[in-house]
């Protein structure tokens, strides 16, 4: 199972860094790409959570932001924010603890999520993967059941076809537990001025 949240960033990590360090209590923050960074705040401070942090980021960066927190591995939600606003609101399985589970998505609309393209826009891989229909066979669930097995796999078919490479896409996944359970490892990926610690977050390296 896995649990993460990240929120994607249309701005450099240098011009992002110093209001990311405001309003984060506890974190990371790297790049991703050059036009891009990422958040990786401690979901387990109070009020330290992406969908709590993307509005007022938006607003004082004056940018959308995407906020990623796919859950146990099985449901993604994803949120946009404006102008400290809501835009839209996607969750790949909202009746996932109802008893009469119902696996449709809401909020699958492709053009939500056009602001956070880093290069060509895969139009049908987009709409698939909100509309939680994967392409690739291995991403299908082995029992026959619709849906993806893995949440994580839908997070990534959605930053794929928004023209995010590979490398960025990794990142968008780590968690802020991963990052300070395996410093030297993230060390061998990211140089030391690529790394920003926000508020009271242990230094890696």
């Amino acid at each position: 199972m896995t649990t993460y949240g990240t929120i994607l960033i249309p701005k450099p990590l240098e011009q992002a860094a110093l209001v990311l360090g405001e309003f984060c209590a506890a974190g990371y923050a790297t790049p991703a790409g050059p036009r891009f960074c990422l958040a990786h705040p401690d979901r387990f401070v109070d009020e330290n959570d992406v969908f709590t942090l993307a509005g007022p980021i938006s607003a004082e960066l004056g940018v959308p932001v995407l906020a990623a927190f796919p859950y146990d591995g099985d449901r993604l939600e994803l949120e946009v924010w404006r102008d400290g606003v809501r835009a839209h609101r996607y969750d790949s399985w909202p009746d996932r603890d109802a008893e009469n589970v119902n696996r449709a998505p809401v909020g699958a609309d492709p053009t939500a999520f056009l602001d956070f393209a880093a290069g060509p826009v895969d139009s049908h891989r987009l709409a698939s993967a909100l509309a939680d229909i994967p392409i690739d066979a291995e991403d299908m669930d082995v029992d026959g059941d619709p849906g993806y097995v893995w949440a994580q796999a839908l997070h990534w078919d959605v930053l794929h076809a928004l023209g995010h490479p590979d490398q960025v896409i990794h990142r968008a996944q780590w968690d802020h537990l991963q990052m300070r359970g395996v410093p030297q490892a993230l060390a061998e990926v990211l140089g030391s001025t690529e790394l920003v610690v926000l508020g009271r977050a242990d230094r890696l390296f």
